[in-house]
């Protein structure tokens, strides 16, 4: 009787283990958060690959602010990166989540600018980055927006421009230089919003050396982290676009050749022949948008007779710039360049949007054209 009671409770015992294996270690993500305009908040666990999020739960806001999501992680699992994002404009909350992490956040108001982290080492790494760069990166297009409307000169614009653009790329590098064995150092480095500015400051930041160094601290960190091998493509594919960048074939423009939301690549040479539009765009600049339903109909009106339009991302997030395209539709050629800081630097774009004309005959020439000026010259060009 004895030996059968023994056998009962191990097999008991067993099937339990195996049970919290398959839910993982209870871990947990909380806080509150106050004097926002957010009302509903999503937990999103970053695929290994770290391109689209997965969500994985969704809670209103509680009266006084409170949000707690309770979720399983594999017990020996590398620590993956995870998003709080928000109903409304709000930017997401990175975090790196381990198991069994207890993780409490709380903010007051603009939740991307003032929240703060406890209980995860990484997150709270994420959060110093965030309000040091990205508090940079505001005031920056806090000064492109007054640009037009500002009493002050061109000249004392620019300069405060590139020094505020200046501020935020010292600031990353201080950032990942001091900590290249953190995961934090991967989620800093891949940014360039300032660069998007402040073009000509492309090569003044981040390049493949500091991922170079990013990638031997995760080596020595994280050896068995997902991310290592997103690091190793995203150094392959700088070293491939210096490369191309060192033996790029002119014409009578800078040939690009980029990757569309289904990573088809698209050359611009490749449009020969054809009166091009070559835009440089933004999902996160209302002009922008604006300016692509207007290029819409056009588009529709003038594809058939030879009009094309090659149009580049400058988004810092991939993801965000292709929810924008499939939200959007574009019908035109549209292409990733947010990675690629050198597409800029060929063709001195300083600001956003902005745009060149190609002809048939591969003339090209800035294009500061209305739509109805831009549809008056394809008339005569076609």
């Amino acid at each position: 009787m004895k030996r059968l009671f023994f056998a009962v409770f191990f097999a008991a015992t067993l099937l339990s283990a195996c049970g919290d294996a398959g839910r993982g270690v209870a871990t947990r993500i909380s806080g509150r958060f106050v004097g926002s305009n957010v009302d509903t908040v999503y937990l999103e666990r970053v695929s290994d690959n770290f391109t689209m999020p997965e969500r994985i739960g969704a809670q209103a806001l509680a009266d006084d602010g409170a949000f707690s999501f309770e979720f399983g992680v594999e017990r020996n699992l590398s620590p993956r990166f995870y998003k709080l994002s928000f109903s409304g404009n709000t930017r997401p909350v990175t975090l790196v989540v381990k198991a069994g992490d207890q993780i409490e956040l709380e903010s007051a108001g603009d939740i991307f600018i003032n929240y703060r982290v406890a209980g995860s080492d990484e997150s709270a790494l994420i959060c110093e980055f965030n309000h040091a760069y990205f508090g940079a990166c505001d005031r920056l297009a806090r000064i492109a927006e007054n640009i037009s409307t500002s009493n002050r000169t061109m000249s004392e614009l620019e300069l405060q421009a590139y020094r505020t653009a200046q501020e935020a790329i010292q600031a990353q590098l201080r950032f990942v230089g001091s900590n290249q064995g953190s995961l934090a150092s991967f989620y800093a480095v891949r940014h360039n919003v300032a660069e998007q500015y402040i073009p000509q400051l492309a090569g003044y930041g981040v390049n493949v050396i500091h991922y170079r160094a990013v990638l031997d601290g995760l080596l020595r960190s994280y050896p068995d982290s997902p991310y290592i091998a997103v690091v190793e493509r995203e150094i392959a594919e700088m070293d491939a676009a210096a490369e191309l960048s060192e033996r790029v074939e002119m014409v009578s423009y800078p040939d690009l050749e980029l990757e569309d939301i289904y990573k088809k690549s698209h050359s611009l040479s490749s449009l020969d022949g054809k009166v091009v539009l070559l835009y440089f765009w933004s999902s996160s600049n209302a002009v922008c948008n604006n300016l692509n339903a207007e290029l819409k109909a056009l588009y529709e009106r003038y594809s058939k007779r030879g009009f094309e339009i090659y149009h580049v991302s400058a988004d810092a997030d991939k993801a965000t710039w292709v929810e924008a395209v499939r939200q959007q539709r574009h019908p035109w050629i549209s292409v990733y360049g947010g990675d690629k800081p050198e597409v800029f630097t060929l063709y001195n774009i300083t600001q956003i949007p902005a745009s060149y004309l190609i002809d048939r005959d591969g003339n090209i020439e800035p294009c500061n054209y209305t739509i109805e000026q831009l549809e008056a010259r394809l008339k005569s060009e076609l």
